[in-house]
């Protein structure tokens, strides 16, 4: 994957700024969309987020040997693993996600003959530590680690006075901060994976995120329930609005794999804007709202 960061340019009729800038991160394309700054100023400020998304996916891709994440996996004994407070926080995170869904979402759902319920993990905040609670724990961030990443990424945009702007990560997560430039809401559509051209629905976003989490054509089954520990592999799309990056992104995927009271314990905990969730076919779709 190449660190290049592309951008274009150009001065609105009432000479505002309108800046477009894109890179890939975390196998997937990253689109920025400001409205304001200076040419320059976007630029440097796409290329830190660039630096920064980049930086979080070498903490927490497991498949990358050089990662934290990956070398915690590898300690196959029960055994405190050495964390820094970054790393500590996320996995801290983690729980409290794991115990506010009820067990929908778990980082450990990969681990070999997961058992539904049981703890794998826990964290030792005075020793500095991950603790393994079982040896074989597979630790994966793939339901996490976007929503975080771009998390950071807006908090960068509002640091820098940032007001106006469309975050794209991968489609699958979208952030519409203020209003689009015409003074209404950011308007995002969910896509019938198999019916090209055809959405299913339309969030209107001003200052929330929207996650998605559900199967595609081409990569059906690659959420696993912690109900059963098995890929679910219906035509279903749950998208969740909220203003936390991070919240949308780990609670579409709790949602996707929740049963009614796991459903019912989410939307107790979390003050999310709206959720929706999809059944798709060839011939067209459902959409049930829960929020």
């Amino acid at each position: 994957m190449g660190d290049a960061v592309s951008h274009t340019f150009r001065q609105m009729q009432n000479g505002t700024g309108l800046f477009y800038g894109w890179f890939e991160a975390m196998h997937s394309r990253f689109d920025l969309l400001t409205v304001g700054p200076t040419e320059n100023e976007a630029a440097a400020l796409c290329r830190d987020i660039a630096a920064e998304i980049r930086r979080i996916e070498n903490r927490l891709n497991r498949f990358d040997e050089a990662s934290d994440v990956w070398q915690i996996n590898q300690n196959t004994f029960y055994d405190k693993c050495p964390a820094d407070p970054e790393l500590l926080g996320i996995f801290a995170d983690a729980l409290r996600y794991r115990e506010m869904t009820g067990g929908a979402f778990d980082i450990a759902i990969q681990t070999p003959e997961y058992l539904p319920g049981e703890s794998c993990f826990a964290v030792d905040p005075a020793c500095e530590a991950v603790v393994k609670l079982r040896p074989d724990a597979i630790f994966d961030f793939g339901g996490y680690g976007k929503g975080y990443a771009l998390q950071q990424a807006l908090g960068m945009l509002k640091n820098a006075g940032i007001t106006t702007a469309l975050v794209n990560f991968g489609n699958s997560s979208v952030c519409g901060i203020g209003r689009h430039p015409s003074g209404d809401s950011w308007q995002v559509g969910v896509e019938n994976p198999l019916r090209r051209g055809e959405n299913m629905t339309f969030f209107g976003l001003n200052d929330l995120c929207l996650s998605s989490s559900g199967n595609l054509p081409s990569n059906r089954g690659h959420i696993r329930s912690p109900r059963t520990g098995k890929p679910v592999t219906d035509n279903r799309i749950v998208s969740v609005a909220a203003p936390s990056a991070l919240d949308s992104e780990v609670l579409s995927t709790a949602l996707f794999v929740a049963d009614a009271a796991q459903r019912q314990t989410v939307l107790r905990h979390f003050a999310l804007a709206r959720v929706a969730e999809m059944d798709f076919t060839t011939a067209g779709h459902t959409t049930r709202e829960a929020v």
